[in-house]
């Protein structure tokens, strides 16, 4: 496909989202846990951010569903409603009630939004345990409130000169935070990957899924990074196919 006429599709798709978009989903997204998990409920919160327009990041609402479902207090946001998070999230500490780590996950512009939600938790002086991305487009510099910031994106030589094609590693402002940016085209699998997603629909993939809800549930068992698991001379690393 040309580039005009790939622009031309994206135009075309951008004007269907919004009106999809327009519709509108409440910020806050209330969403409810199974009474019997409440004694097994894991101490600490999660929020997932979508991505362009509400409707390209709907596998962040699966992934919700499944940190839900073991026991988890994750909910799903729009990822411009990231300010009124951050008033919200600053609000909760400073009157004590928030217990465990704190993760933010976020997909395309939503992992964008994601490391906008930390900078602004930052100046509020709150510390965030772990970012966990996937395949941001324009990441800002991850803040140094952040312990750990795993990214998994899907570079595309390609398609790479379009943001919103592509993913990127991300760098970090301080050494005091580790970031792994981990490139899916190192997985074993990754040419059955490749064929199956694109930027759109990486985060719907089960591998990916995957991925991203055992990074979420191994920095909760852990009882978080900053706290138990200081870092102070972490190094910025580009990891290849590691998911371990």
């Amino acid at each position: 496909m040309t580039r005009p006429s790939f622009l031309k599709l994206f135009c075309l798709l951008s004007l269907a989202a919004l009106a999809v978009g327009a519709c509108g989903t409440n910020p806050q997204h209330s969403l409810v846990v199974d009474a019997s998990l409440e004694h097994q409920r894991m101490q600490g919160e999660v929020y997932l951010l979508r991505g362009l327009f509400n409707v390209f990041s709907l596998g962040m609402d699966s992934m919700g569903e499944q940190l839900r479902a073991q026991g988890v207090d994750a909910s799903v946001h729009s990822g411009p409603s990231w300010p009124y998070l951050g008033e919200q999230i600053s609000a909760y500490h400073k009157q004590g009630k928030a217990h465990g780590p704190l993760i933010i996950s976020g997909h395309s512009y939503g992992a964008d939004d994601a490391i906008r939600l930390a900078r602004t938790l930052r100046d509020q002086g709150v510390q965030v345990d772990a970012l966990v991305l996937v395949d941001p487009t324009l990441p800002p510099k991850v803040p140094a409130n952040v312990g750990l910031c795993v990214n998994f994106y899907l570079s595309n030589p390609a398609t790479d000169w379009m943001p919103w094609l592509r993913g990127v590693p991300v760098e970090r402002e301080s050494q005091s935070t580790e970031v792994k940016n981990r490139d899916l085209r190192g997985l074993p699998d990754h040419e059955s990957l490749i064929k199956e997603v694109n930027h759109f629909t990486i985060e719907e993939h089960p591998t990916v899924q995957r991925l991203v809800v055992d990074q979420i549930l191994e920095v909760l068992h852990r009882g978080g990074v900053i706290k138990q698991n200081p870092i102070s001379t972490a190094t910025s690393t580009v990891e290849v196919g590691r998911h371990d």
